[in-house]
């Protein structure tokens, strides 16, 4: 058999990093659950139908799909987990009072582009908070987020808001020439922009501004002023500048806090806030959630909904902590002390036993025992 034999896109992890990833994993659940969420298990693999309809950016050449030997229906790996939790909330927990609190981790399979040398698995841990009011959703979410950055003594976050309302109200309003506003928007082309806007008009001036109204609490302030000619723009600008205020209240940096609004990622699937968790150090994000307020409904039960996923191999990234060897408690040597391993377990200790007594320089040289009998 060919040694090195293994799935296209899929990884080994060695030991020390295996040690870091779940100390970095057990950290961020610790925080979840802090909050009161329980933690839930969900299948690895769903039917393609549910997915296709439930789930943010569903397309075909992401998936891994095959078929299911007794129905003949097609199944996917699991791409995204939020659908499912949904489905979970919907159908299983209608005695659960609300709110409810659900959190999970695993993997994730999406087929990526091999040329860009990017894993087809990832192991996420999140968070779903169902039946709570908006705002205090909302906050909770992010000073979750909050928290499990500072607990993993991770600085430098920036928390990059966006919202759907505000966004596909800005489309409604360009009319006729929505397709090419949102092209230049989503490209933050200030030119292009004005030269589709150039009148001096409330309406024109707005428009002109979002390609460069990106950034903290003055910007929101500004946008507030600016888009005042359209009730619906402002009451949503009121509420981002609400959150910032509460969050601020609440601890969080008023400079760690970006507005984006040229942010239109799943319009059709999130109602309210995006949130995406960047860092310096990294090109990918280290977490991201939002509001879908519309996804319950799509298993037979209506709730407010906001959600939130931490990316645990993005994280392993920006972690400073030094990844080692996992620590044994004791290293037992020789056929003579094999029944103290299991006095020594029995009394909650982790034992490694070794039977030749010539291997244990070779095995201190390896591993990490607190302890050795030999």
């Amino acid at each position: 058999m060919t040694r090195n034999m293994m799935p296209n896109s899929a990884g080994n992890m060695a030991p020390g990093r295996s040690v870091k990833m779940n100390r970095i994993e057990k950290a961020i659940k610790d925080v979840v659950q802090s909050y009161g969420y329980m933690d839930i298990f969900l299948p690895i693999y769903e039917y393609y139908d549910v997915l296709k309809e439930t789930m943010n950016d569903f397309r075909d050449e992401n998936l891994i799909r095959f078929i299911d030997r007794n129905t003949g229906k097609s199944l996917v790996l699991r791409p995204d987990f939020t659908p499912q939790a949904a489905r979970y909330f919907a159908n299983y927990m209608n005695d659960f009072a609300l709110p409810v609190r659900l959190s999970y981790d695993g993997r994730v399979f999406r087929n990526v582009d091999l040329d860009k040398g990017v894993k087809s698995e990832k192991l996420q841990v999140g968070a779903e908070l169902y039946g709570n009011s908006v705002l205090d959703a909302d906050t909770e979410m992010i000073l979750m987020a909050k928290r499990v950055f500072k607990t993993l003594n991770i600085e430098g976050c920036k928390y990059v808001f966006g919202h759907s309302g505000f966004t596909r109200r800005v489309l409604e309003l360009a009319g006729d020439d929505r397709a090419q506003y949102h092209k230049h928007l989503d490209a933050k082309n200030v030119t292009a922009v004005s030269a589709m806007y150039p009148e001096d008009t409330a309406r024109d001036k707005f428009f002109r501004f979002l390609p460069r109204a990106f950034g903290s609490m003055e910007t929101v302030n500004r946008l507030e002023h600016i888009c005042s000619f359209d009730p619906v723009l402002k009451e949503t600008v009121g509420y981002i500048k609400n959150l910032f205020a509460r969050l601020i209240e609440m601890g969080l940096d008023a400079k760690s806090m970006v507005f984006d609004a040229s942010e239109s990622a799943g319009l059709d699937y999130y109602t309210g806030i995006t949130l995406s968790v960047l860092h310096a150090k990294v090109g990918e994000k280290l977490a991201v959630g939002g509001r879908y307020d519309n996804l319950t409904a799509n298993f037979g039960r209506e709730a407010c909904a906001c959600g939130m996923v931490f990316y645990i191999e993005e994280i392993y990234a920006v972690d400073t902590a030094e990844a080692g060897q996992k620590e044994i408690d004791w290293l037992v040597v020789g056929e003579k002390n094999f029944s103290k391993c299991e006095e020594l377990i029995e009394k909650g200790h982790s034992v490694f036993y070794a039977g030749d007594e010539e291997e244990k320089q070779s095995l201190l040289n390896s591993y990490n025992f607190r302890n050795t009998l030999s």
